[in-house]
């Protein structure tokens, strides 16, 4: 089985515990990796640390926040030790981490290269935050993906693939290849974009980014509040007409990607 990394703050001892239990229920083996603390950092801190976000309109030109920062190094931490230790691939995940389905067949070095042979990548998104498990369905409705590859694991055939563009989905729970460690290592050692800006790796860093379609994992919302930003609320409860107009988008999508060959 390929190594998996939590990321979490020291003191954060009731994430710790419920991703012990998470881990424990199917049947993973996991180490902690403490995250950068950057709450108390100043602006001054900021600046040193990280780059203002360039790539992005002048409009939306800015600094990265305390928290974005700190998941920013966070992640850096683990591509750094990935790419010391030579791992081929390796599980990485958040301390609100919740899992949906059991990922172990996916955890096995000869499935991931098998998977790689049919489309080579060098992250695989697990999981996605800010989505409750009854919204999935509209979830794969309004984001379909191009199929790119598929496995069969336990009887049932899980779809691997690339949305119509990439996006910020989190960082929730990803695989990723020690080449994409690589990639990942240089492209943050002074962050100017937020780890879940995979967008930005994709086009300035060659970031080879599949979706896993069904989902594995999902981001622990009713039982911890995010460490990164405020949301506003009823930001999970979508207008119903904001539904069925991005239904229909996505619907459009699928078309397009998987029968009329768009998104080469």
């Amino acid at each position: 089985m390929i190594p998996t990394y939590i990321i979490s703050l020291a003191n954060q001892q009731d994430r710790r515990e419920h991703m012990r239990q998470e881990c424990a229920r199917v049947g993973i083996e996991a180490t902690f990796i403490d995250a950068v603390d950057m709450r108390q950092a100043s602006q001054s801190d900021i600046e040193r640390l990280s780059s203002r976000l360039l790539h992005k309109k002048t409009k939306k030109q800015r600094w990265l926040t305390q928290g974005e920062l700190g998941c920013a190094l966070s992640h850096h931490q683990v591509y750094a030790h990935i790419v010391r230790q030579q791992h081929p691939y390796a599980l990485i995940l958040e301390d609100d981490a919740e899992f949906i389905r059991n990922p172990q067949p996916l955890l096995n070095e000869g499935y991931l290269k098998a998977l790689s042979a049919q489309y080579p990548f060098d992250i695989l998104i697990l999981g996605y935050v800010k989505t409750l498990p009854h919204q999935l369905p509209y979830y794969y409705r309004r984001i379909p993906i191009k199929h790119r590859a598929k496995m069969n694991t336990d009887g049932n055939t899980i779809y691997f693939g690339t949305p119509w563009e990439q996006y910020g989905c989190g960082t929730v729970a990803y695989i990723i290849s020690r080449e994409g460690a690589e990639k990942l290592c240089r492209a943050t050692q002074t962050p100017c974009a937020t780890a879940d800006d995979w967008l930005y790796f994709e086009q300035h860093h060659g970031l080879r980014i599949l979706h896993s379609r069904p989902a594995f994992v999902l981001e622990a919302l009713e039982k911890f509040d995010s460490t990164i930003r405020q949301e506003k609320t009823g930001f999970l409860q979508p207008k119903t007409s904001s539904i069925i107009i991005r239904s229909i988008k996505g619907y459009l999508k699928h078309i397009s990607m998987n029968y009329l060959g768009m998104k080469s």
